[in-house]
């Protein structure tokens, strides 16, 4: 997916240790330890982006990761953790049927995405029957901030949106919650704050300008949400994150 070019440079630089991609594959890992059975699985890492995920992703199986950007599929080529595909989400270069589980994180959002619904279906289309998807979307569109605009957000979605979404186009839901919860409230009240003003040009650098004890802090309070959820799903959140079997 595109998105402005130094910001892949920044997200290459930070995904590995920055709190909130750390805590957010602490959460995927909580939801495919439950779902995924085996770790000989053939696995997709859709709009990989710079590889943060092929890790964490390689536990359960062998990956292919894909990306429309060059420069995004030239990072995760770095990490040597995947077979690295260039391609478009809405015409995937798979063969049908030939994944156990689809991974897709914060893709369908973008304004390189024409339709969402095709994108779903060329998931349902490579997945074998049966095969899981586990998908993440920003949530709340009146959420939308500087950092949105800069990652050339165009939807966040709802919960209720994205199930039905999933079920409309081969997909049974089994998973669907908000996350980032108890980060909700102040991240609220920062993008109320920071619209009256026009963003600056090193926000995402800003993004990542986080001390040592508040990255950690932060990363512990995902942590701690992410064992609520084989239990509850959260009421909201900035994330939704869901758990899908194709039919």
């Amino acid at each position: 997916m595109f998105m402005e070019s130094r910001v892949y440079d920044d997200i290459y630089a930070h995904e590995d240790a920055f709190w909130w991609y750390r805590g957010m594959r602490k959460i995927s890992k909580i939801i495919l330890d439950k779902y995924v059975r085996g770790v000989d699985n053939n696995i997709l890492d859709a709009g990989c982006g710079t590889g943060g995920m092929l890790d964490l992703l390689g536990r359960y199986g062998t990956v292919t990761g894909v990306d429309i950007n060059p420069k995004a599929v030239l990072y995760a080529n770095l990490r040597k953790k995947a077979t690295i595909l260039e391609g478009n989400l809405e015409k995937l270069p798979c063969k049908s049927a030939s994944y156990d589980l689809v991974n897709c994180n914060d893709v369908l959002y973008h304004s390189s995405i024409s339709d969402d619904k095709a994108v779903l279906r060329e998931f349902a289309r490579v997945l074998r029957r049966g095969g899981l998807l586990l998908l993440r979307e920003p949530a709340f569109d009146w959420l939308q901030s500087h950092h949105d605009r800069m990652v050339w957000t165009k939807h966040r979605y709802t919960r209720k949106e994205l199930i039905k979404k999933l079920e409309d186009n081969g997909f049974i839901v089994m998973k669907a919650s908000y996350v980032n919860f108890f980060l909700f409230p102040v991240a609220l009240v920062i993008r109320l704050l920071e619209r009256p003003f026009p963003s600056c040009n090193d926000h995402t650098k800003s993004l990542f300008n986080v001390p040592y004890w508040l990255d950690r802090w932060l990363y512990y309070v995902l942590a701690a949400e992410a064992g609520l959820l084989p239990y509850i799903n959260l009421p909201f959140g900035l994330s939704i994150v869901c758990l899908a079997k194709k039919l």
